[in-house]
């Protein structure tokens, strides 16, 4: 590969790490008014409504309109699935630079059984990745809809009983109607691109899996990478090799930048697939981490941000009653607010680490904290007043809400439920036949 190509290769490799990091946390606080804020929105949502704009002007509104409004059915509001030919071409690429210019040096620098490991380990994880797109996120419905209501109770927070005004039933706690896929989701966490799938009760432990797979699988292919590449240096005696430079002559272990030109030149292929999957091992983990984490508050993405939005109102009306401003209608009024706002935020779409789309943006405006990105970064806030700390009900301890993960409450208390029916049938039908015998 020339050294033209290698820069292009690797321009695109460091391209597609950008995009990562900037579809996966775009979304959250901490990036707000942020360039990385903008530039998610103008790749996720700002694209489509630029494309609408453009159509208006150029065929004129009211065809403009008609030509945008199919586009926008089938691609920007429905389940599409581009992000994970992304995904396929990711993996595949990658998997494809190392056996074309690594594989066949696997034997001459690490164990000979890597070149059998290594394939394993991809099927494996395209398998789990198949796994989570094709999974059941715990779509509700009449059969499941009472097991639903036993195992997830109204907390009077976050969740109240209230109507869901697309299938008219009571809507479950923890539960969310997604308007990508057109489904109320029990315990919804986010929609996932990646998986063109919800990530809800059921499926969040494959999620939660296929993470921890893949940051396996690159951490595991880069260790091979840089073995070989440093194999490959050490074979041809690159490690203790001098080069004339502007500064004389120089060891190549020596020089950092003369090291990395070098690199780059000469194993550019190898060296920006490792730069790629150092990238994705931090992104990867960094998230996986994060989905810990919140499984050890007992929260969802989806919860995590409505626990924000409520701080934030209790912490506005400790503030006004802190000065004296607060009279009790106008307590009634915040908390008035605050319940209009879940509502709005229930309507929301969700995605990897917050809410999107205009409802949501509106909402967070309403309470939203001036503060800068460090601050927003380091956590740093001095408020005026400490607002009454709110129980999550749902926070069991990290391994009770672990077990939870991988046992989905619901689906035991559908199965007690079916027990139950079947106890109760039994000894019907016995009554019956002791009647029966009786006469």
């Amino acid at each position: 590969m020339g050294f033209n190509a290698s820069l292009a290769f690797g321009a695109y490799l460091v391209f597609a790490a950008v995009f990562l990091f900037v579809i996966m946390f775009g979304e959250s606080e901490m990036f707000q008014g942020t360039i990385v804020e903008r530039i998610h929105y103008w790749t996720t949502e700002g694209w489509c409504v630029a494309l609408g704009w453009g159509l208006r002007k150029t065929l004129g509104k009211e065809k403009g309109e008609r030509v945008f409004g199919v586009i926008n059915h089938w691609v920007c509001e429905r389940a599409n699935p581009f992000m994970q030919l992304v995904y396929l071409s990711l993996v595949i690429g990658g998997y494809y630079v190392f056996v074309a210019y690594g594989f066949d040096l696997i034997g001459l620098y690490v164990h000979p059984a890597h070149a059998f490991v290594l394939p394993t380990v991809m099927i494996l994880s395209l398998m789990q990745w198949l796994r989570v797109c094709w999974s059941d996120p715990g779509v509700i419905n009449a059969s499941n809809l009472e097991a639903h209501y036993r195992a997830h109770p109204f907390d009077g927070v976050l969740y109240r009983p209230k109507e869901c005004p697309t299938l008219g039933i009571t809507v479950p706690a923890r539960s969310k109607f997604c308007n990508t896929t057109k489904r109320r989701v029990a315990k919804f966490d986010h929609y996932c691109g990646w998986f063109n799938n919800v990530i809800g009760e059921n499926n969040l432990r494959h999620f939660i899996v296929f993470l921890a797979v893949h940051v396996a699988l690159c951490a595991y292919v880069a260790y091979l990478s840089t073995a070989v590449v440093y194999g490959e240096m050490a074979r041809r005696g690159l490690l203790a090799a001098e080069f004339n430079t502007r500064r004389g002559p120089r060891r190549l272990t020596e020089d950092w930048l003369l090291l990395s030109k070098f690199l780059v030149y000469h194993y550019s292929p190898l060296v920006m697939l490792i730069i790629f999957l150092v990238v994705l091992v931090i992104a990867l983990g960094s998230f996986l981490v994060y989905h810990l984490h919140l499984i050890n508050k007992g929260m969802t993405t989806n919860e995590t941000f409505k626990w924000k939005y409520v701080r934030k109102y209790m912490q506005k009306q400790a503030e006004e009653a802190a000065a004296e401003a607060a009279s009790q209608n106008t307590a009634g009024k915040i908390q008035a607010q605050r319940n209009e706002g879940l509502d709005v935020l229930d309507e929301a779409d969700v995605g990897c680490v917050g809410p999107t789309g205009g409802e949501a943006a509106v909402v967070a405006k309403t309470v939203k904290t001036h503060r800068s990105f460090w601050d927003r970064l380091t956590g740093r806030r001095k408020p005026k007043a400490r607002a009454e700390e709110m129980k999550n009900i749902y926070n069991k301890g990290f391994r009770k809400n672990l077990w939870e993960v991988f046992h989905p409450p619901s689906q035991a208390v559908a199965q007690e439920m079916q027990e139950m029916g079947s106890m109760t049938s039994a000894n019907a039908g016995g009554s019956k036949r002791k009647k029966q015998k009786d006469r």
